[in-house]
């Protein structure tokens, strides 16, 4: 081979030919199983590389999808969020409006409350003192007429429990007609005479109903005389009644809330009361006041209904 140097290993060129051709086609089987190893490494890689980019297209193709269905999810989150919110100031306001409402509702309960007990308060001083007022009145009618002895048609005395029954039938109703009446046929030949000095007035408003007592007028006015011309009266002679004016019963407010109060049941009675407050208020008129009084007494409660609408049409005429 001569004496190049073409820094091979020595035991390489003991085993190469002498003929430079056959050392070239050496070199090119050489050359040859090199490139081939080298394709075949490098199929190898691209092979692996190959699946790796699958793999790595899979998942990115995973993430898309992801990626789609957190968007779509964050549309509907932010939708429902914005409904919440509409419906959170849609409550908010009617929240407002109802405080306002109950504020409004509690400001006229307690109106009516305070209203409720001054009525009340005030029919159960009435009732106390025309109590007190009707005891002592009878007690002074009585003294009264039994200190007189007023003397009969035959000249004898009546006896006291007649004077005691003539004096409870005036002080009970002195404007009713059949007590009047009672007490004419318990004295025939009595002329009794009321000379009233001043009628008393009634007054009437619609959260305090008062009553002046006829027992009153009676003790301050009521005397009775005997004419001359009684004692030689015949038994048989009609009593004189005409001094006795007839007048029509009316309405007495504080007897008509009396009654009310303890006929009707505590909503009737509370209802009722609105109705009145309502009426006071200017808010309806008397029709529409009569009517729910209708609907709130019943039909098992007409006389107070009758007794209601007596006290309007004096107090408050059509």
């Amino acid at each position: 081979m001569g004496n190049a140097d073409f820094d091979l290993p020595e035991s390489i060129c003991s085993v190469l030919p002498d003929d430079p051709y056959e050392q070239l086609d050496v070199a090119r089987r050489i050359t040859a199983m090199a490139i081939v190893a080298r394709v075949g490494k490098l199929e190898a890689e691209e092979k692996k590389a190959s699946q790796k980019i699958l793999e790595r297209e899979r998942t990115i193709y995973e993430l898309q999808e992801r990626l789609v269905e957190a968007e779509r999810s964050l549309q509907e989150a932010n939708a429902r969020l914005g409904h919440a919110l509409e419906e959170q100031a849609k409550m908010a306001n009617e929240k407002n409006a109802l405080m306002a409402t109950v504020k409004k509702l509690n400001r006229d309960v307690a109106k009516l409350e305070t209203f409720k007990r001054t009525l009340m308060q005030s029919l159960q001083e009435e009732d106390e003192n025309s109590s007190t007022l009707e005891n002592g009145d009878k007690h002074l009618l009585r003294s009264n007429m039994s200190s007189h002895a007023l003397p009969s048609h035959d000249g004898r005395p009546f006896t006291r429990a007649q004077l005691v029954e003539a004096s409870n039938a005036i002080v009970e109703d002195p404007e009713d007609a059949g007590s009047k009446q009672k007490l004419l046929s318990m004295t025939p030949s009595l002329t009794p005479k009321l000379t009233p000095t001043g009628s008393p007035r009634r007054q009437s408003t619609a959260t305090s109903p008062r009553r002046h007592h006829p027992s009153n007028g009676i003790r301050s006015s009521f005397s009775l005389s005997l004419p001359a011309s009684q004692a030689t009266t015949a038994p048989s002679s009609p009593p004189h009644v005409g001094a006795l004016p007839v007048r029509t019963p009316k309405v007495d407010g504080k007897e008509f809330f009396r009654q009310a109060r303890n006929r009707l049941s505590y909503e009737q009675f509370s209802a009722f009361l609105a109705n009145i407050k309502e009426l006071n208020a200017h808010r309806q008129t008397r029709e529409e006041t009569l009517r729910k009084a209708d609907n709130i007494f019943g039909p098992g409660n007409k006389d107070l209904y009758m007794s209601f609408e007596g006290l309007l049409s004096r107090h408050l005429p059509s």
